[in-house]
């Protein structure tokens, strides 16, 4: 058995984090921007949770994306941050709905609205071809489907795809009937 040496932390030493030595490019495998659920936990929130409480839950999580499970733990929305806006909340209100009353249910994605991408086809491409997708999109986030198990394999989130590269990427949401609707009646 041996004894290892033990040496002082100097001032010279940094604090290094997985970004430092992150090579990403566009040209990656697409792979490697989805956060896998095979090797690290769902960002999970309940549909029951008060919006007022998942807010403030995601903002000391410094989080910006949940998926919303019910009782069973089965996939029925995505939550983003944003929809938690004050606005959103405030259009509730003006419908009658106590602000205490508002849960992550009214809020979110519902499942039915929510894009994905096979995770059969990912293994084929790289992270140019996933930046395409979500810009023609305006999507900024997917969950990955493994099509052959059906299960909910993981996510992609745009904001991470920009983190990784360290560029700005902007994707604009295609507006449809309902967001313009909606922002008339704000």
């Amino acid at each position: 058995m041996k004894t290892l040496s033990l040496y002082a932390v100097e001032a010279i030493d940094h604090l290094v984090q997985p970004a430092d030595f992150d090579d990403t490019t566009l040209l990656s495998p697409a792979l490697s921007v989805v956060t896998d659920f095979k090797h690290s936990q769902p960002n999970i929130l309940s549909a029951a949770t008060k919006a007022c409480d998942a807010q403030d839950m995601m903002q000391q999580e410094h989080s910006r994306l949940k998926l919303v499970v019910d009782d069973s733990s089965e996939l029925v929305g995505l939550l983003h941050l944003e929809q938690l806006s004050e606005q959103t909340l405030m259009r509730h209100i003006a419908l009658g709905v106590n602000r205490d009353d508002i849960r992550v249910a009214d809020v979110m994605r519902p499942r039915e609205r929510i894009k994905a991408l096979a995770y059969q086809q990912l293994q084929h491409c790289n992270i140019a071809d996933v930046v395409n997708t979500l810009q023609s999109s305006g999507e900024q986030h997917c969950v990955v489907i493994d099509r052959e198990s059906h299960q909910i394999r993981g996510v992609i989130s745009a904001q991470d795809i920009a983190r990784r590269l360290k560029v700005q990427l902007t994707i604009a949401q295609t507006p449809t009937f309902l967001h313009i609707f909606d922002s008339l009646t704000a």
